[in-house]
């Protein structure tokens, strides 16, 4: 594992193929460096249905930009979303530890966004939530603390990494 996230938080990854996996907009970005083939093989793993990609309704919302690129548009908008029904007062309450966390010393709100869009993974039973967003992979290890133990923060290099030991059978 490239930066040992998994034996740093105790979390042990469940296998790709049998969970739900939220995807931040960021992590499907090319840049025109090598980690656009990441991004393409992990497009190629959802448009095969190998992986199960649920969407958070903010991340669709986002997703809907105008400025959003059309490769990001269409690997996102035809999942499966979480439609944003009411939250009962312990989802508000759980958010409201994810926003503390992210916000750290930023202005209220900057980050209620992403607070969100980690809830939702939460809330809809996902296994990875995949993100190239600095800040949230820099508190992954206090998100840790008020996150269900089955969802992991990763990058999408990460994912693959396990998505591989998998296949090949080096993780059971």
């Amino acid at each position: 594992m490239s930066k040992g996230v998994f034996q740093d938080n105790g979390r042990r990854p469940i296998p790709p193929r049998k969970s739900n996996i939220s995807v931040d907009a960021n992590a499907l970005d090319c840049h025109g460096t090598a980690r656009d083939a990441l991004v393409k093989r992990f497009k190629a793993l959802i448009e095969k249905r190998t992986i199960n990609i649920v969407v958070a309704g903010g991340v669709r919302d986002e997703a809907s930009h105008p400025n959003t690129p059309a490769d990001v548009k269409s690997a996102v908008m035809p999942r499966i979303f979480n439609l944003r029904p009411s939250l009962i007062p312990q989802q508000h309450a759980e958010r409201k530890k994810v926003a503390t966390i992210l916000q750290g010393n930023a202005a209220p709100d900057k980050h209620a966004a992403d607070a969100s869009h980690l809830s939702e993974a939460a809330e809809t039973g996902c296994s990875y939530f995949v993100s190239e967003d600095a800040r949230i992979l820099k508190k992954r290890a206090d998100l840790a603390a008020v996150l269900p133990p089955t969802l992991q923060i990763v990058t999408l290099e990460e994912f693959l990494e396990i998505f591989d030991d998998y296949e090949e059978g080096k993780r059971r």
